[in-house]
C-alpha cells in the first residue's frame, strides 16, 4: 500500500483515516433500504486485540490494507472513507416456533465493497453491543468464532455454497457463557446478509411500504432481470441444491431457523454444526436440540418447511396458488441435485432407475453397521470391481461384515453396465468423495491451539481444508474413523 494511513481527525472515539491508493470501493446499497430494517451502531472494539490470520480472501478482494490497519479496522478503532457501520433488524422462526425480532446481535457491517469477485459485504461478529443484541452481551468467543472460521473454509473447499471469512482476531476479554473465555471477532464475507427473516419481520410486523421496498431490493439487486415469481423459483432452487450439498458430504448444520437461512443459498452462521461421524441417519449435531429437529435426515424438509414461511411474506404480491406452485417445485430440486451428486459419489456415469435404491441400500448399511460415513466413501474411491480386498482399509477397522459384503455384490451387478474403467471411476471419485471434514474433535485441537496464542494448527488445516480431496499424508490418522476417546463431542447453540 503506497502512502499508508494518515490520520485526520477523530469522531465518536473512531480515528477516520484518508487512504491514498483509493482501491477500496465501497457501495453501500443496503442503506438506501427503509430505516426500519437497520440501526447505526457503534463497535465496542476488544481489548489488546491479535489478529491471528487473514484468509486466502484478502488480495482477492482488492482489500488494501496492511495486517495493522486490517485488524484497527476490523476492530473498530479506525474507519474507512465510505464505509459503514450498521445491523440488520430481521425476524425469524426458531426450532420452528415464531420468535419475533431477532436481528444482528452481535455483528456488525462494515460495507459492501466492489471487488474482483463482484459485490462483497464484509461483516465482523463479536464486536459488541447492537440493539439486537437481546439479553446478549454482542461478544464472541474464541471457541466459536474459530469454528466459524474452519468450517466457512472448509465448506468453501467442498465446493458447497457459503459465506467466507477475511479475519480471524482474539483479544482479552472476558466474555462469560459457561466459563469464562476469551474474546474475539471473526469477518466475516458474503455478496448479502439477507436472510428470511428479513422478510419475516416486514412481514409479520405489517410494514407493508417496508417490505415492498426490500422485494424490489433483492429483486434488482440480487436477481436483475427475474421477475418477483422468478425470484422465488431460484431461492427454492438455490435453498434445494444448497441442502443436497450437505446432505452428500454428511454435513449436518445445527441450527436451520429461518433467520439462518440465506437468501442466495449460502450456508450461514456456524454454530453447532458438525459432518456425520459414525453413519447415524437421524444424528443430531446440536446438544440444545432436544427433540432432534434439524436432525441430519431432518434437514430436506425442514428446508422445504422454512420456505414455506418465506413464501407467506410474498402474499400481497404473488397469487397464493402461485406460490404453492413454487414451493412444490422443491423437492424435485432436491431429488434431482442430491442423485446427481450421489451418481458421482458412487462413481457412476450412467443413469438407472435402480440409482436411489441402490444408494438408499448403502445408506441403511452403514448405519447398521456404524461405519464412519466420511471414510466408507473415500475407501469405496479405492474399490476394484469383485474385489473384496481393495477395501482392507475397511475390513481393518470394521471386519468382514455380510452386510456391507451383500451390499458390494448390487455395487458390482450396477457396475457391470458402466463404461467406466476401474481406474478412470476411482480417479473420478476421489474428486468428489473427501478425504477430510472438519469433524468436530478436530476444531476441538485448533480451538485449544488458539487459546494458547498459537495458529500453526490453523494455518496447516485451512491448507488442508481448502484442498480436502487431496492425499495430504502427513495428515492420514484424520482421514481414519473417529477415535474412539473423540467420538459423540458435543456442542450447542453457545458453540
Amino acid at each position: 500500500m503506497s502512502g499508508g494511513p494518515v490520520p485526520i481527525t477523530s469522531v465518536d472515539g473512531l480515528i477516520e483515516r484518508s487512504y491514498s491508493s483509493g482501491m477500496m470501493k465501497f457501495d453501500n446499497t443496503f442503506r438506501t433500504l427503509p430505516p426500519f430494517l437497520y440501526e447505526d451502531v457503534k463497535p465496542t472494539p476488544i481489548k489488546s486485540p491479535k489478529l491471528v490470520h487473514v484468509s486466502e480472501l484478502k488480495n482477492e478482494l482488492g482489500i488494501d490494507l496492511s495486517q495493522q490497519e486490517l485488524c484497527q479496522w476490523l476492530n473498530g478503532e479506525s474507519s474507512l472513507p465510505g464505509e459503514q457501520r450498521l445491523s440488520s433488524r430481521y425476524a425469524g422462526h426458531q426450532f420452528g416456533v415464531w420468535a419475533g425480532q431477532l436481528g444482528d446481535g452481535r455483528a456488525i457491517s462494515l460495507g459492501e465493497l466492489l471487488t474482483p469477485k463482484g459485490r462483497q459485504e464484509i461483516q465482523t461478529k463479536g464486536s459488541g453491543l447492537t440493539p439486537f443484541s437481546r439479553m446478549g452481551d454482542g461478544k464472541a468467543v474464541i471457541r466459536s468464532s474459530v469454528r466459524e472460521y474452519l468450517c466457512s473454509e472448509a465448506m468453501h473447499g467442498l465446493d458447497i455454497p457459503t459465506t467466507r471469512v477475511l479475519a480471524l482476531l482474539t483479544g482479552e476479554d472476558p466474555v462469560y457463557r459457561e466459563t469464562v473465555e476469551k474474546s474475539a471477532v471473526v469477518a466475516r464475507v458474503f455478496p448479502t446478509n439477507l436472510r428470511f427473516g428479513h422478510f419475516e419481520m416486514c412481514f409479520h410486523y405489517e410494514k407493508d411500504e417496508e417490505l415492498k421496498a426490500l422485494i424490489q431490493y433483492a429483486q434488482k439487486t440480487f436477481f436483475p432481470d427475474c421477475t418477483v415469481e422468478e425470484m422465488l423459483r431460484e431461492v427454492v432452487k438455490r435453498t434445494a441444491t444448497l441442502i443436497a450439498h450437505w446432505q452428500n458430504v454428511g454435513f449436518c448444520h445445527g441450527v436451520m431457523n429461518t433467520d439462518n437461512m440465506s437468501l442466495l443459498g449460502l450456508t450461514i452462521d456456524y454454530g453447532p454444526y458438525g459432518f456425520m461421524e459414525d453413519t447415524v441417519l437421524n444424528y443430531v449435531c446440536n446438544h440444545s436440540d432436544h427433540r432432534g429437529r434439524y436432525a441430519y435426515n431432518q434437514q430436506p424438509s425442514i428446508g422445504m418447511w422454512n420456505l414455506e414461511r418465506l413464501m407467506v411474506c410474498f402474499m400481497k404480491e404473488v397469487p397464493k396458488e402461485k406460490l404453492q406452485e413454487i414451493l412444490n417445485e422443491y423437492p424435485g430440486y432436491f431429488e434431482a441435485e442430491y442423485l446427481k451428486l450421489s451418481r458421482k459419489k458412487l462413481g457412476l456415469k450412467t443413469e438407472q432407475e435402480s440409482d436411489y435404491q441402490l444408494l438408499i441400500d448403502c445408506l441403511q448399511t452403514l448405519a447398521q453397521l456404524q461405519m464412519d460415513y466420511t471414510f466408507f466413501f473415500r475407501q469405496l474411491a479405492h474399490y476394484q470391481k469383485g474385489q473384496l480386498q481393495s477395501l482392507q482399509a475397511i475390513w481393518d477397522y470394521y471386519g468382514h461384515r455380510q452386510e456391507l459384503i451383500s451390499w458390494l455384490k448390487q455395487y458390482d451387478d450396477r457396475l457391470t453396465g458402466e463404461t467406466f474403467s476401474d481406474e478412470a471411476r476411482q480417479r473420478e471419485m476421489k474428486k468428489t468423495n473427501p478425504k477430510y471434514v472438519l469433524k468436530n474433535y478436530i476444531a476441538q485441537e485448533i480451538i485449544q491451539d488458539v487459546e494458547q496464542c498459537q495458529n500453526e494448527k490453523l494455518i496447516n488445516w485451512l491448507n488442508v481444508l481448502y484442498r480436502p480431496f487431496d492425499e495430504h499424508p502427513e495428515f492420514e490418522a484424520y482421514a481414519a474413523p473417529t477415535p474412539a476417546e473423540h467420538k459423540h463431542y458435543e456442542v450447542s447453540c453457545s458453540s
